[in-house]
């Protein structure tokens, strides 16, 4: 089996060419990416802050448009920005690079119906 993209999206070309298998995470695994990106202290502002992350990313998780999705997508990365200006945690450009490729492979995946 190989590997390919195609417009954007991950898939698998398996023994026989014309049979694609989609290389989708599940829910579960953006959301535990995205929870474990950010290190919190085991002090009581550490698990307020991790509180605020989770419930940002179940924000995330159960919006129910493209726009609803952008806006909680936004809030995230703009608490983890928030985050580092005032200090609370360090300046990591692999944590940043991490949430943004969650969120924007999370938004590839995600489908919307028209009701």
């Amino acid at each position: 089996m190989r590997l390919k993209v195609f417009r954007n999206k991950p898939f698998v070309i398996g023994k026989n060419p014309f049979e694609q298998t989609a290389l989708y995470p599940s829910i579960d695994e953006f959301t535990q990416q995205l929870t474990g990106a950010i290190t919190f202290p085991t002090t009581f502002q550490g698990e307020r802050q991790r509180h605020a992350w989770e419930r940002l990313i179940s924000y995330i998780e159960f919006s129910d448009s493209p726009s609803a999705f952008n806006k909680a997508a936004a809030y995230a990365e703009g608490y983890a920005h928030a985050l580092v200006d005032s200090g609370q945690i360090n300046i990591s450009p692999d944590r940043d690079l991490l949430i943004i490729a969650t969120v924007d492979a999370w938004r590839c995946t995600r489908t919307y119906s028209n009701t």
